[in-house]
Order: structure tokens, then C-alpha cells, then sequence
């Protein structure tokens, strides 16, 4: 498990350095194998990367707030994640869905994406939460109808 938390944290680490993460931070729970990663990136609020080293799983917790389950939006999220791994996506962009597995998750409004990996692929499962995260930010919410969602939640100024 712990070279699962180092993959991770290594990988994050790095986005940091290279200066992409702002105040970037790894808290570990009082529950074994669970680690928070938090980041600042794409919006004035932090992201939570919360790492489940015991399954392998990570989480973008919570990365579209307030999107009640089974509205048009929340449909549409789910539909956007289910065609990132069409081969119509360019390879570089395309979810791999024979080494990850993704799942979306909806508690109390707050839309989530779970990405289950092997252990050896930690690293990868890491880059493709971070590249999905960038996908979600400019594809989803920029080409999509979010406007006022992105002003509201994410404090993005009205253009």
C-alpha cells in the first residue's frame, strides 16, 4: 500500500513543481490506507484527490458541486464521462477503459469520479485523474451550456 500512496503522491508532486498545482498538500486520514491530496488548479477553490490505497482506487471528490442527482446536468456529466473512451477521442485524451475503471457517484449534490486501478498502475491512474479533471474544466463545462454554473460555483467571471 505504501508504494501505492508514493506513486500517487510522486505524481502530484510533480504537477506541483513544475508549477501547474498551486498550494498543493497530501493529509493523511486517521483511517489506514485513505490519503487526501488537495490542490489548487482550474478554479479559486481547492480540488480533493482522495486515495483509497486498500482497494486501489482514487476520487476526485466532489468536483462538481451542487448538481442535483438526475438533473440534465448531472445526466450530462455521466454521458461526457462514458465518451471519453470512445475511439473517436484522440489516444492522448481517451480514458483507458482496460487498465481504469471509472464511476460516477452523486451524494448529496456533489458529483464525484472514481477511478479503480491496479496497483501498479498508481502513477498512470494519477496522470489520467489529472488529465480527466482538465477535460471536465475545458470540454465539459466551457463547451457545454455551464455558463452560470461556472459563475456561480467556480466564481468565474461573466463574459
Amino acid at each position: 500500500m505504501q508504494e501505492i500512496v508514493k506513486a500517487v503522491s510522486d505524481e502530484l508532486q510533480n504537477y506541483a513543481d513544475r508549477g501547474i498545482f498551486q498550494n498543493f498538500s497530501q493529509v493523511p486520514s486517521s483511517k489506514g490506507g485513505f490519503v487526501d491530496f488537495r490542490f489548487s488548479w482550474l478554479a479559486d477553490s481547492p480540488f480533493h484527490l482522495k486515495l483509497n490505497s486498500s482497494k486501489p482506487e482514487l476520487e476526485l471528490k466532489d468536483v462538481l458541486p451542487a448538481v442535483p442527482f438526475r438533473s440534465d446536468m448531472d445526466k450530462a456529466f455521466r454521458t461526457f464521462l462514458s465518451q471519453r473512451s470512445d475511439v473517436s477521442i484522440p489516444p492522448h485524451r481517451r480514458l483507458d477503459v482496460e487498465r481504469f475503471a471509472f464511476n460516477c457517484r452523486n451524494r448529496q449534490q456533489n458529483l464525484s469520479v472514481i477511478i479503480g486501478f491496479r496497483p501498479g498502475d498508481a502513477g498512470d491512474a494519477t496522470k489520467a485523474a489529472v488529465n480527466l479533471l482538465h477535460e471536465i474544466f475545458n470540454n465539459f463545462l466551457a463547451e457545454g451550456p455551464y455558463q452560470n454554473y461556472m459563475v456561480e460555483v467556480f466564481n468565474e467571471p461573466e463574459e
